[in-house]
């Protein structure tokens, strides 16, 4: 790989970023280390802390890049069945850059323009997906929330080991129907049960 003297700014930045990706794709348990990124892209760490300012400013570099990968994901998912679909099996398939994506606060947000914009293009689709074309802002806003807010809780137990251990799909299958998204009559696949509850085998 290259060294120091090899990289641009920007090349440099978008190095440690993929670096970071990779790892994350792979479920490394380790936390991202701006130190160690650096050593992987032949530069010293303190190029990474001129370019980021901290390791905060990194990660949110990469949740940057996280929500433009989520945005391409949400591509053509026009109605919320669809969208839920492609946003918990993005969730599902990248679950350590998914954690870093939402671990971000909101000062985050407003400290990081270039994490702000790759976050408001999700919202965006968010709102064309799921919120009712009737109604003022405050109404649409809210529908979008109830849907992060039901998504990001379910899938956070799901990740985290909190529910029963099933397939992915089975619980994408439990997550729309408690959504409301599939019949509600449908038998769900999954029980949102550590253990068992009365009367239901394992």
């Amino acid at each position: 790989m290259a060294g120091r003297a090899g990289y641009h700014h920007g090349d440099l930045a978008t190095e440690a970023v993929t670096i970071a990706l990779a790892d994350l794709a792979a479920g490394s348990s380790e936390p991202l280390s701006l130190r160690a990124i650096a050593t992987r892209a032949g530069v010293a760490h303190r190029a990474l802390y001129n370019h980021f300012g901290d390791r905060e400013g990194f990660l949110a570099a990469v949740a940057a890049a996280g929500y433009a990968r989520l945005a391409e994901a949400l591509q053509g998912a026009t109605d919320p069945l669809v969208f839920l679909r492609s946003y918990a099996r993005f969730a599902l398939e990248n679950p350590a850059l998914y954690r870093v994506m939402m671990e971000r606060g909101y000062g985050q947000f407003e400290g990081h323009p270039d994490l702000r914009a790759a976050a408001d293009k999700v919202i965006a689709l968010s709102l064309a997906a799921l919120a009712p074309e009737e109604g003022d802002d405050e109404t649409r806003r809210r529908a979008v929330m109830r849907f992060w807010m039901m998504a990001h809780g379910g899938l956070g137990l799901h990740l985290s080991g909190v529910l029963r251990r099933r397939s992915d799909e089975e619980f994408i299958a439990e997550l729309l129907q408690i959504a409301g998204l599939v019949d509600a009559d449908t038998p769900p696949p999954q029980s949102l049960w550590t253990s068992p509850p009365p009367g239901d085998k394992p």
